[in-house]
């Protein structure tokens, strides 16, 4: 740990002030004391160690005058200028989702409810510019970080300029155009910091007014200077980045050479400024680099480490200049502010009424940082940009013009993303999406799954009404997959499956956590099926279908569609079949077809069997479909999981007539009501009538790693008559099991890998589950 220097200048200033007050008997706080300046470096996730010494300071009842930081520092200090304790700054430290935050993605959770189902689920995304599929920057938009930017820095919105804070302040960001430093000392807050923050090959470039700006530690990583033209007497510096240039044969990647190139001017001005800094702190942070986000804890414990070494130093500084300043929380207030004008600034494919539709505040509204917040989720969850911000400018009496900054994505982007599962095999997933290719205000997506299981799906939306909270959504999906029947837990037969559904469908936009369908749906399917009976060796296929009126409710307000670790998911879904078909497909030269009754085989004439197998088609019926989960946190790593579903056929029609059946086992929601179950494969009971209860666990031991553990009971039945009068009495009471597993899941870069085994009471039989990759399916774990 380094010794502290104390600046001769500083030292004489003390000893005379101090002289002059105890001549006079008078207290320190009679006179002008010498003035504190605070200045925090940069240097990423290194930056959390500044709090700590904050703390110490406290502490000692010592605070600044002025603070002036870089990069991290300026986003610790600027904070710590507006009145924010270091409790408060570490409780905002902890808070922050450090994954979420350095990456181009938000929370699931913010996602507009008709994008979640194709978010955050590939690999690679591609823009596709003029025919060509160009390669994106690779750099980080930082729209999270945007987020919490706002929403902290939102008191500042009070003052006039930085120099009205609590404490005065100062950040230095770069000009690409000139290579100059820029310092902010008025103007937006949160543009400051974000500008400062922008640190080059991670963060996309900030754009100004004027020009475009990156990190400041460029060209200024520990401004003492700064601080010294603010009228600083007394430097405190805290500079947790390199002193000096490092040794050639200690760069190991090409990109750490650059980057020390890049920070030329910056790290030979560095050295000045420490020897102009009074009480100069370099903390010991040992293996953590600028990227240890994620340690958030071991860095902040050695700042706090770092402060308690300079404790006394703090002490003795505040007794001699009189100081003992009580610690002030901010407490994270949220002054409502009245808005004035809305404009939008940087879109051309997505229109102004949709953003302002979104975005859901009017002129002349009072309004809260999480109105604000919550509009701009709203806007960036159409998942059609890059980024998504707001500025507020002044314009007095209280309101504030906003105008809402976009970035676009290009209008036609190429997805992919692989797969494998020990079921469907393995698969290449192609998402192809255009928007505005069907009109105006229209969303278009192309989803292929390339396998020996085949899928295809195309998915259309278009904005309707004044308001935009409606959209008319069109939906072709196709399924080509090789169904396994069981007997006991064994595969019996394996048969191929082609379904073909199609619906249209006017559904609500406005939440990102719910929507209303309201449609029509086509289903047809065509298979070697069961019919209610065992499957005749002369019949070459099977198809039934149904032509019905959909109305569905879905909430899902989970913060991760894979790995959820709070939030809650519920379906409701009635469809009423007004119309039915089954029919079959015998095989060539076939006269008459052979059907078993009580073990004695009967010959029908085909064309009497084919219009025996037409007449297996109910007559109308409704069909209802709900499901509920849910995840509680009941410590950090801790969640448990209560979960539900239900499918019910209510018709008056007979009991041989083969209805539309539910899909229940496995892991996979490979259709949207699919409903996954500990114990049975993935559709080992199909049944027109089911009811299911199950409850799990969820550990996390490491970072990434999931551990599920979970038990659930199913009942089911075939179709009964709702006019039977034994209803009641024989609905789900046909079979039933208790099955129960676990499961481990790793969250790679490529998806979830998962190696799940679960049983049964039935048969006791072990089901193995291997998955890897994002699937064509709606969950992948």
């Amino acid at each position: 740990m380094a010794l502290p220097k104390i600046h001769l200048i500083g030292i004489l200033s003390l000893f005379l002030v101090s002289s002059f007050a105890l001549a006079q008997g008078e207290t320190m706080q009679e006179v002008d004391r010498p003035k504190i300046g605070l200045v925090l470096s940069g240097g990423g996730a290194k930056g959390m160690a500044h709090v700590g010494v904050i703390k110490a300071m406290e502490q000692a009842g010592l605070r600044a005058d002025y603070v002036v930081g870089t990069s991290m520092g300026s986003v610790v200090g600027g904070l710590y200028a507006l009145g924010y304790s270091s409790e408060e700054l570490e409780e905002i430290i902890r808070g922050i989702d450090w994954d979420l935050l350095l990456s181009n993605r938000v929370s699931f959770e913010d996602i507009s409810f008709e994008e979640k189902e194709y978010y955050n689920r590939y690999l690679l995304e591609f823009p596709v510019v003029d025919r060509k599929i160009a390669f994106p920057s690779g750099l980080i938009e930082g729209q999270a970080l945007l987020d919490v930017l706002h929403y902290y820095t939102w008191p500042s919105l009070e003052y006039e300029d930085f120099d009205d804070f609590p404490i005065p302040f100062r950040c230095v960001a770069t000009d690409i155009s000139t290579g100059n430093p820029i310092i902010f000392d008025q103007g937006y807050l949160q543009d400051a910091l974000r500008s400062s923050i922008a640190i080059p090959t991670v963060f996309s470039p900030f754009q100004l007014d004027s020009t475009a700006v990156v990190d400041g530690g460029v060209v200024n990583n520990f401004p003492v200077d700064v601080v010294r033209s603010m009228g600083a007497d007394i430097v405190i510096g805290v500079n947790v980045s390199d002193e000096d240039f490092v040794a050639a044969d200690e760069l190991e990647s090409f990109a750490e050479i650059l980057m020390q190139l890049a920070m030329a001017e910056s790290l030979r001005r560095t050295s000045d400024n420490i020897a102009d800094t009074d009480i100069y702190i370099k903390p010991d942070l040992g293996p953590y680099s600028t990227g240890s986000f994620g340690d958030y804890n071991e860095i902040l414990k050695l700042g706090d480490e770092a402060g308690q070494v300079f404790l006394l130093e703090f002490e003795s500084l505040a007794k001699r200049i009189g100081m003992n300043e009580p610690v002030k929380n901010l407490d994270f207030q949220s002054v409502p502010i009245k808005i004035n004008t809305i404009s939008v600034k940087g879109n051309r494919i997505i229109s102004d009424p949709l953003i302002l539709s979104k975005f859901s505040i009017k002129s002349g509204q009072l309004v809260t940082r999480d109105d604000l917040r919550y509009g701009i989720d709203m806007i960036f969850g159409i998942n059609a940009f890059y980024r998504a911000d707001y500025a507020l400018k002044p314009t007095g009496q209280g309101t504030y013009d906003v105008e809402i900054i976009v970035k676009e994505k290009p209008a036609t982007l190429l997805s992919t993303a692989i797969h494998y599962d020990n079921q469907f095999s393995a698969g290449i997933l192609l998402n192809l999406t255009a928007r505005d290719w069907l009109g105006k205000l229209s969303r278009s997506v192309f989803l292929l799954d390339i396998s020996e299981n085949p899928k295809f799906r195309f998915d259309y939306y278009k904005y309707t009404g004044e308001a935009k909270r409606f959209a008319f959504n069109g939906r072709i999906n196709f399924l080509n997959s090789e169904l396994p029947q069981y007997e006991e837990g064994r595969v019996k037969e394996v048969f191929g499956e082609r379904n073909f559904r199609m619906e249209a469908n006017i559904i609500s936009t406005s939440s990102l956590k719910q929507s209303f369908y309201l449609g029509m749906v086509y289903e047809n399917s065509r298979s070697r099926a069961k019919i209610n009976l065992s499957i005749p060796e002369d019949i070459r296929s099977a198809n039934q279908g149904y032509l019905g009126l959909r109305f569905l409710y879905y909430r899902n307000s989970q913060n991760d569609r894979n790995f959820p670790t709070r939030g809650a998911e519920s379906m409701f879904e009635p469809v009423f079949h007004f119309s039915e078909w089954t029919n079959v497909n015998l095989k060539s030269g076939v006269d008459s077809v052979f059907l078993d009754f009580m073990g004695t085989p009967i010959g029908i004439p085909a064309d009497e069997f084919e219009e025996f197998a037409k007449n297996l088609a109910p007559d109308p019926y409704m069909k209802f479909y709900a499901r509920y989960s849910k995840f509680i946190p009941l410590s950090q790593n801790i969640q448990f999981s209560p979960s539900l579903a239900s499918g019910i056929s209510l018709g008056i029609d007979q009991e041989f007539k083969s209805f539309n059946e539910f899909f229940v086992g496995g892991f996979q929601n490979l259709r949207f009501n699919d409903t996954p179950f500990w114990g049975l494969n993935y559709g080992e009971v199909t049944t027109p009538n089911f009811i299911k209860l199950g409850a799990g666990f969820q550990f996390i031991p490491l970072k990434k790693i999931y551990l599920r553990a979970g038990a659930n009971y199913l009942a089911y039945s075939d179709y009964v008559p709702l006019d039977e009068p034994d209803f009641t009495d024989r609905v789900f009471q046909d079979e039933s099991l208790f099955g129960y597993g676990l499961d481990l899941s790793y969250q790679s870069i490529i998806g979830p890998i998962t190696v799940g085994v679960s049983s049964n009471s039935s048969d006791s039989k072990l089901r193995g589950y291997f998955s890897l990759g994002f699937s064509f399916a709606y969950s992948d774990r």
